[in-house]
């Protein structure tokens, strides 16, 4: 597994950094995004929306689970905080979610770890103090060249 380390200096950052690694996506991606409550992992995420043409605000689907975006490249980003165990996600369908043609991104994945496989992007925002993050980003078998490139 590949990784590397990246400071951002402030919310405006952390979007862009997202922005950045959705240009280089190429549309069947599984990011997981783990982090504390406020480290800024809906932040990135819109971040990476933006990056695929998005014009809105994205925001969290904590209470609906899962938001559908038609962009560049079809996205679902999903949201397991409100989950308790694997149970109750492999009732909701995950499987057939992460089997489709679409970047997949899911803040609080720690539930389901053992269905997500070995090709994902695990990244890992940490909070520095209010305003700074350190974001570690792991490539698990996927080819990583074309992000860090960017960077």
């Amino acid at each position: 597994m590949n990784s590397f380390k990246i400071k951002s200096k402030s919310e405006k950052e952390t979007l862009k950094i997202g922005q950045i690694i959705s240009e280089n996506l190429k549309g069947l991606e599984l990011i997981l995004l783990i982090g504390e409550l406020g480290a800024g992992k809906t932040t990135f995420t819109q971040g990476i929306l933006k990056g695929l043409g998005y014009k809105g605000w994205g925001r969290s689907p904590t209470f609906v689970l899962i938001n559908e975006y038609s962009l560049i490249h079809n996205v679902k980003h999903m949201d397991f905080y409100r989950l308790n165990d694997i149970t109750e996600l492999i009732s909701l369908g995950i499987e057939e979610y992460l089997d489709d043609d679409s970047i997949k991104i899911i803040e609080w994945p720690e539930i389901g770890m053992d269905l997500y496989g070995n090709n994902h992007i695990l990244i890992t925002i940490n909070k520095i103090n209010k305003i700074e993050r350190e974001i570690e980003i792991k490539f698990n078998n996927i080819n990583n060249s074309y992000i860090i490139n960017n960077l």
